[in-house]
């Protein structure tokens, strides 16, 4: 029995929760660098931020996103990719307001957001070390997710102020 792909997509729940594991991936980011799920996330936490550039909240979720890169940057433990989706101009005006630095993936044709069962956007997955998903949440969540963070790294959490 094969699984993915369009059928499943329609009529199947795909979506990944809290305990399994996040689906793999492997996407150049806008600066012409590949960037792969595994490596990053054997280093302590993964967030997968899955963001549309053309709502206002999203921008949001990228500035805190920001914030929380910045919190945890010493520690080398928290890597941040965020799938567009959009397209390359929109998603770098709107990395460019919300002055984030982390890489940025193009979501081409909504790919992975099916793979993942998302129909909305913003939305973060926070992954361990080992993959498994710690947390599915959306953007008015972040506060909770920079909690988890520490509590994955061993760190004091970054505060969120409330864009």
């Amino acid at each position: 029995m094969a699984f993915g792909g369009q059928s499943q997509q329609r009529w199947g729940d795909n979506t990944v929760h809290s305990g399994e594991f996040i689906r793999d991936l492997q996407l150049t980011d806008l600066s012409g660098k590949v960037c792969h799920t595994g490596p990053a996330r054997g280093k302590g936490a993964l967030i997968l931020a899955f963001f549309s550039p053309c709502d206002s909240g999203s921008v949001a979720l990228l500035k805190s996103l920001q914030a929380l890169a910045d919190g945890y940057k010493e520690s080398g433990k928290l890597t941040i990719f965020a799938l567009s989706q959009g397209d390359e101009s929109s998603t770098r005006a709107a990395l460019s307001e919300a002055g984030a630095t982390f890489p940025a993936l193009l979501d081409h044709d909504g790919y992975h957001a099916g793979l993942y069962g998302l129909a909305s956007f913003p939305t973060i997955y926070l992954a361990r070390a080992d993959g498994s998903v710690a947390a599915k949440v959306k953007a008015s969540g972040l506060q909770s997710v920079s909690d988890a963070v520490a509590k994955i790294i061993g760190m004091e959490p970054v505060s969120l102020s409330v864009a």
